[in-house]
């Protein structure tokens, strides 16, 4: 049984950096580039058959992954190297997500969208968060020292998640179009993503109710969140994970999935 192990993360995402800096070392040939680099549409094999218009509901888990620190550091690099770096963890980001069963949904800049689920909401929850603190710890052990030997500066990573019911819509022409993502789940884990330090995952209501385990669940500084709407106030919470605690189980679930989705996890 294979195992998928931060080592492995650190592997592709610096795997992906050399390829991405040789290519662009080689003349720039467009052609050398399009070899090297295959590129794969994202997106959720349960909503591909969508026609133009049309939409679907289902609740996932909502992930969003991020690179913190990017703007400053395009202001003092090579934009070329920036890019390039940025891209090879989201690379990392990606193959994670995959790993504990999720499904990237597109990249937003810096950062990753990725969704778990439809399926069991609390094994949804669990494995969104169990792909977080897995790429974070990655990124700390095994990439940052691997880009610090090579006299690159580290990079940083932060992660929110949300759980709750995402409207899926094919929107666009018959000529140009994608799937798109909305709701309420989607917009709120992009929120918890920005309001985390480096380093952190933050968790919204509705996933952190889902998660049989208060322990690891401390109320933001700054939450809740308060909505007003023709006089009706209502408030939202949102919660740091002590994503670190969880590590001991990680590569154990990424092994049981073996690249399966989420959603056929069974638990009696």
């Amino acid at each position: 049984m294979n195992t998928y192990t931060a080592r492995d993360f650190g592997n592709t995402v610096l795997r992906d950096f050399e390829t991405r800096r040789t290519v662009l070392a080689s003349a720039g040939d467009i052609t050398a580039r399009s070899s090297a680099l295959e590129t794969k549409a994202m997106g959720h094999p349960a909503f591909d058959d969508l026609p133009v218009g049309d939409k679907r509901t289902a609740s996932i888990a909502c992930v969003f992954l991020d690179l913190t620190d990017f703007t400053s550091r395009s202001f003092w690099d090579d934009p070329d190297e920036v890019a390039d770096l940025a891209h090879a963890v989201l690379t990392g980001f990606i193959e994670v997500v995959g790993a504990f069963g999720g499904y990237p949904l597109g990249l937003r800049g810096d950062g990753l969208f990725a969704g778990f689920g439809p399926g069991r909401s609390d094994v949804d929850v669990v494995l969104a968060l169990a792909a977080c603190a897995f790429a974070l710890r990655a990124v700390q052990e095994e990439v940052n020292p691997r880009l610090t030997t090579r006299n690159i500066e580290p990079v940083q990573a932060r992660a929110g998640v949300d759980h709750g019911p995402i409207v899926f819509v094919r929107t666009g022409s018959r000529n140009s179009n994608d799937v798109n993502p909305l709701g309420f789940a989607a917009n709120f884990a992009a929120k918890c993503e920005k309001t985390a330090n480096s380093w952190e995952v933050v968790v919204g209501q509705s996933a952190a109710t889902l998660l049989d385990a208060p322990e690891l669940l401390t109320r933001h500084e700054k939450s809740p969140k308060s909505y007003q709407r023709n006089y009706r106030r209502r408030e939202y919470h949102f919660y740091d994970y002590r994503w670190r605690a969880a590590l001991p189980f990680l590569e154990t679930a990424a092994v049981q999935l073996a690249g399966r989705p989420s959603s056929t996890v069974k638990i009696s």
